[in-house]
């Protein structure tokens, strides 16, 4: 296929005009009152701000730049979609927000969008096809390359608008969203609002290249440059691209060349040059629409009547505003998760239907009867797709031979861990399940920003109103073949204090194939850790179709001594420490926790009340780790039932070593859990 030659288009003010857009009065009028709309909520937030009469989000303001947002969202469709960034209110107007709910929102109040959870930069709402987004900059991008993955999935001709500023050009997820998007070829618009500085460093300091749009070039799809203060040629430039999107022709990158005319913040000092502003002052978007619109037959009378009843209206907006309630206390702590778990545990070990199977192989069959069972379910991750060489599915067992099956569903990425989370973020908001690998946990770092600060905090980004499901498998642990310091870590305890994330570490072949079904049917995204030393474990496993419960521990062996609680590789461990601990005489009970969030508090303090000992064992380093946060509960809860310290068996507190002595010291074994017994029996 021949490669896409990059386009470089700049349209001047004095180029395009409003008969070459051909678009008759009233919809330039509309045009009009969108804009005037944004910029007089803007002014007037912005008195209200600095007169401390309400206004609590700080003004982030899109003066100067309202042609963009106009320009790009008048004429989509309903079925399009639409994702933010900082001055995009102008867009929100357009896509169905009004003034009194964004008003609302700035004055804190239970009326604003998402219940006053998140500022008004960044709601989502996807009735109104407008996707949420995060405040760190750029991570928005892969989130877009998810939604026109499952428009075009779906074989829907949905487009998706992503807009951006400047300095979101400069991160590794701009790079990952662009590279996907043109390998896909995904119909998704990549729109910059390159306004010159980022605080006050300017763009040219930055960015070696002229214009940004040549970057495009660099991916095989095209780039333009256009007059960002031109309404008529920012809608004119979208158009055509949301066109070549809708018939297949892939991503298009358009550089928007705008000033802002505020600071960065209202609390940010303005040190850019004052000749400056004023020369862009003078570029001011509404003043040269209203020439057009003149020139065209309306008078100055109807300009005014537009902006005495824009007036009108954002003062209702305010008396709104201050009339609604801010929002009850306890709201705070709601929309985190889903009401509720489908997942009930069916059927019993030693059922009479039950087989013989490793770990690896029950994932393999979970992630295949979901894919069968429910189409909206796929699998993102390197090297899994049916484009790698020998289609075998990837490195690990649980994706083996699954792209033969399922050749459009399994979707092979290049390596771009924060590119492969956040489009399954993407793709999650728009009904799929995705499940996304990452090869080694460890990768987890390169993803954080995505499962953090997206994943985990979407559903309260949207008051409730929307869900995640999605699961990120991420086989983790040590080898025992000398993998070394960055494919072997334990991450769990990375995440424990991510609220919004649920956390599950299975052990055994029954345990990991109900997990994951549970998981890929929850609403809440799920981070599914598989410890790599168990994936050619066996065990039972019944041939029909079973769930377990997220957040519900399993006893893997009753005692009346002491009780460990421990997950993944080491209640192994602990089964084979419980074996000469008994022919010492002394009986233990494990608690295989299966989930560290939830955490089924019960299920430990319940063991604890009976053998009145505690041993907590995890493979991470012991500071910081799991083990720590159950000591504490156990201490706060049950601190009476306890006759001796409570014990933790934990790795040092070093990176995992790649020699192989040193590997097996490092790892806590059946002695180091005996001898933790003994101590205190």
């Amino acid at each position: 296929m021949a490669k896409k030659t990059a386009l470089l288009l700049t349209w001047k003010a004095d180029v395009l005009s409003v008969t070459d857009l051909k678009l008759p009065s009233e919809k330039l009028v509309e045009m009009y009152r969108y804009m005037l709309l944004a910029r007089r909520f803007d002014e007037v937030y912005l008195e209200l701000y600095r007169g401390g009469k309400g206004a609590v989000e700080i003004p982030h303001s899109h003066i100067g730049q309202e042609a963009i947002g106009v320009g790009a969202c008048y004429g989509l469709r309903l079925d399009d979609f639409v994702i933010p960034s900082l001055r995009t209110r102008p867009a929100m107007f357009v896509r169905g927000m009004n003034a009194k709910e964004m008003m609302a929102g700035i004055f804190g109040k239970v009326t604003g969008p998402s219940r006053a959870k998140v500022t008004t930069h960044h709601i989502g709402d996807v009735t109104r096809g407008i996707i949420g987004t995060t405040g760190i900059v750029g991570s928005q991008l892969p989130i877009a390359a998810g939604v026109a993955l499952a428009n075009k999935l779906n074989k829907r001709e949905s487009v998706v608008l992503c807009f951006l500023g400047d300095g979101a050009t400069n991160r590794g997820d701009f790079h990952e969203a662009l590279n996907f998007s043109a390998v896909k070829n995904l119909p998704v618009i990549y729109i910059v609002e390159n306004n010159k500085y980022a605080m006050w460093t300017p763009t040219s300091s930055h960015i070696a290249i002229h214009d940004i749009a040549e970057r495009a070039a660099a991916y095989g799809f095209s780039g333009v440059v256009v007059d960002g203060n031109d309404v008529i040629a920012v809608h004119k430039i979208v158009q055509e691209a949301v066109e070549k999107a809708r018939k297949g022709k892939g991503p298009t990158l358009i550089e928007c060349k705008t000033y802002r005319v505020r600071p960065h913040s209202e609390r940010t000092p303005e040190r850019r040059p004052k000749e400056e502003v004023e020369e862009w002052m003078k570029r001011d978007p509404i003043t040269r629409l209203e020439k057009n619109l003149l020139e065209i037959g309306l008078s100055s009378n109807d300009l005014k009547k537009i902006r005495t009843d824009i007036d009108a209206e954002v003062e209702e907006a305010v008396k709104f505003a201050q009339a609604s309630v801010f929002p009850d206390e306890e709201e705070v702590v709601t929309d985190v998760y889903g009401v509720g778990s489908a997942s009930e545990e069916h059927p019993v070990l030693g059922h009479a239907d039950m087989r013989r199977a490793t770990i690896g192989k029950s994932l393999n069959e979970a992630l295949r009867e979901e894919m069968a069972r429910d189409e909206n379910v796929i699998v993102i991750g390197e090297d899994i797709g049916a484009d790698a060489v020998g289609t075998v599915g990837g490195l690990w067992p649980p994706t083996k031979d699954l792209c033969t099956e399922f050749p459009d569903r399994v979707i092979g990425t290049p390596i771009s861990e924060s590119l492969i989370v956040g489009a399954a973020v993407g793709a999650a908001l728009m009904g799929m399940r995705p499940v996304a690998e990452l090869m080694f946990a460890d990768f987890v770092a390169l993803a954080m920003d995505q499962i953090v600060n997206t994943a985990a905090k979407m559903r309260y980004n949207y008051g409730g109103r929307t869900s995640v499901p999605l699961v990120v498998r991420a086989p983790y642990g040590s080898t025992g073949r000398s993998l070394g310091l960055h494919h072997s870590q334990c991450p769990e305890a990375w995440l424990l204090n991510v609220p919004g994330l649920k956390i599950v570490l299975p052990s055994t072949p029954y345990d990991a194939k109900g997990l994951l079904k549970s998981s890929i049917r929850d609403d809440d995204p799920v981070i599914f850790f598989e410890h790599k030393m168990l994936y050619g474990i066996e065990g039972e496993l019944p041939d029909e179709d079973y769930t377990i419960p997220i957040g519900k521990a399993d006893i893997k062996r009753v005692g009346d001594d002491a009780t460990i609680v421990t997950f993944g590789l080491m209640v192994h461990r602990a089964l084979s420490a419980s074996e000469i601990l008994e022919e010492k005489g002394v009986s233990v009970e494990i608690v295989d926790l299966r989930s560290l969030s939830p955490l089924d508090k019960s299920t430990i303090i319940n063991s604890v009340k009976k053998t009145s000992k505690l041993i907590i064992v995890q493979e991470a380093p012991k500071t910081g780790g799991i083990g720590g946060e159950i000591a504490a509960i156990v201490a706060e809860d049950a601190l009476e039932y306890l006759d001796a310290p409570i014990q933790r068996v934990a790795a040092p507190d070093a990176p995992v070593p790649s020699s192989p002595p040193l590997e097996k010291f490092y790892l806590p074994d059946e002695a180091a859990i005996v001898a933790a017994v003994l101590r205190i029996i």
